[in-house]
């Protein structure tokens, strides 16, 4: 009988793990018997999307939770995502439905925990709260550790504290994992290991010497190459845990990388070409919200300069109007807005533009025509040394096609890593991101996948997909079994194996 150990371990990079590969000997003997590569996420690069579209199959147009978090928001804490979309429509449920025992400990969003044919473990996500077991008998004989929680937002004095928590609240989980793989009955684990995605935000810039605020000297510089020897070994005790018999894929949501350290004002483009009006009618000189606007920003950039952004962050939480300042509705009403840079994808290179179909009808615009004018437009922007600043620019049916599809901007794009979102008004179409110390590590598009032994198995490299992860462990759950699948198990997870036996 075929059993599989999923380890999804968010954030984890190709591009940092593969040079370091040979120094992990558990990640190390995994590639060894098997295979270890890059696998590009979804659109956009996030965790929330990513997992649910890695647990279910569906892309986020068909799943429609494209929800990201902003650290700096006030609200954060009480983060939560309608979990109906995905509960009961993921791998490890149609694992139950063909009568397999699973175990799934901390599933990032899949809160409060709910029935399957064995064992689920979760928490809440972005808040404190209670951890949760099914079936609740159990909760007498396993202590369950915090679960799905990302609370902290260190200042600089608290990082070495930080990491340190980190490892003990993952080391928490995994002795819970390896627990539970010793002494219940499983064809199917999955565990997942969320710290590596904030060790990643919050120490790049101490590691990556081509940051431009890498400083040349500190104690942080070894942490990111530390957690993944400590990422390495959690591994390991997982692999022994599950026996020689199992096989093990291991899995990322998105890469990490260095977070853009300039930002481009999309508004302020979209206003110097017609298609965003300004709340600012008359001169700028008379206008209270212009000089309240510009206040904000010569303080973020004076705190960035100064190397006092942690103080910029606690401006940002104490004071919730800041955020109408940061994304740009302080001087400009998005209803009377032909065209607005989303909020959708935060500060990051990746992005889109909404559009309003009313104000085409209105002005009798065609809507299709417009799209295609502002794509020419991002396309032909450049920064301040002539680079194009945008990769691609796109209707968004040309990504998806899902019913969700509405859910997105109108046109989505990809901008050079260097850039990401801003929504700023009279200002220089590239500034300085003046956060860029606070959170210098940013998600990239190339996660990372490693399976084995193959057990003869092998690879279908053009398969590797976060979209596929479900229908191959479906895969290997059902070679061997007795009689077909059941037929609603195509249905409730998409996605093609891109493991094969010969």
């Amino acid at each position: 009988m075929s059993r599989i150990v999923v380890v999804g371990v968010d954030g984890m990079d190709w591009q940092v793990l593969q040079p370091i590969l040979q120094g992990l000997p558990n990640l190390r003997e995994i590639a060894r018997s098997g295979f270890a590569g890059e696998m590009q996420s979804i659109f956009p690069p996030d965790s929330i999307p990513s997992w649910v579209s890695i647990f279910t199959g569906l892309d986020p147009s068909e799943h429609g939770i494209l929800e990201s978090i902003d650290y700096f928001k006030k609200g954060v804490r009480q983060f939560a995502v309608d979990t109906s979309a995905f509960r009961g429509r993921t791998f490890w449920d149609a694992a139950s439905a063909m009568g397999k025992k699973v175990i799934v400990v901390n599933p990032l969003l899949a809160y409060p925990p709910w029935n399957v044919n064995g064992i689920m473990v979760s928490g809440p996500v972005f808040v404190s709260g209670e951890s949760g077991m099914t079936p609740r008998e159990l909760r007498e004989r396993y202590d369950l550790p915090p679960l799905g929680g990302i609370v902290d937002f260190p200042d600089r004095n608290e990082l070495t504290a930080f990491a340190e928590k980190s490892k003990a609240e993952t080391r928490a989980i995994v002795d819970l994992a390896v627990r539970l793989l010793e002494h219940e009955q499983w064809d199917l684990s999955f565990v997942t290991l969320l710290t590596l995605d904030r060790i990643f935000h919050f120490f790049w810039r101490y590691q990556d010497v081509t940051d431009p605020t890498h400083p040349r000297r500190s104690a942080h510089a070894g942490v990111i190459a530390d957690f993944h020897l400590f990422i390495d070994d959690c591994v390991g005790r997982i692999i022994r845990a599950a026996g020689p018999d199992a096989m093990l894929l291991i899995v990322s949501d998105h890469g990490h990388g260095m977070r853009p350290t300039l930002h481009f004002n999309v508004n302020q483009l979209l206003l110097e070409k017609g298609l965003l009006t300004s709340r600012i009618r008359g001169p700028k000189a008379l206008s209270a919200r212009y000089h309240i606007d510009r206040a904000k920003n010569s303080m973020l950039d004076t705190l960035h300069r100064l190397d006092l952004e942690d103080i910029s962050y606690r401006v940002a939480r104490v004071l919730p109007w800041t955020r109408k300042l940061k994304k740009g509705d302080f001087l400009t009403e998005r209803s009377e807005n032909l065209a607005t840079a989303s909020d959708f994808g935060g500060n990051n290179p990746f992005g889109g533009i909404d559009v309003s179909r009313k104000i085409c009808a209105e002005r009798n615009i065609d809507y299709e025509t417009l799209r295609d004018k502002i794509i020419a437009i991002l396309m032909d922007a450049k920064g301040n040394t002539g680079e194009r600043v945008f990769l691609w620019a796109r209707r968004r049916e040309e990504i998806y096609s899902g019913k969700n599809i509405e859910k997105f901007p109108d046109i989505l794009y990809e901008m050079d890593s260097h850039y990401g979102t801003s929504w700023s008004l009279y200002r220089p179409l590239v500034t300085v991101n003046p956060r860029h110390r606070k959170i210098s590590g940013g998600h990239r598009k190339t996660g990372v996948m490693l399976v084995g032994p193959l057990g003869g198995r092998t690879i279908r490299r053009e398969a590797i997909s976060p979209l596929n992860i479900g229908a191959t462990v479906i895969n290997v759950l059902s070679e061997g079994a007795s009689g077909p699948s059941p037929q609603p198990l195509a249905e409730v997870i998409p996605g093609t194996s891109f493991l094969e036996r010969h």
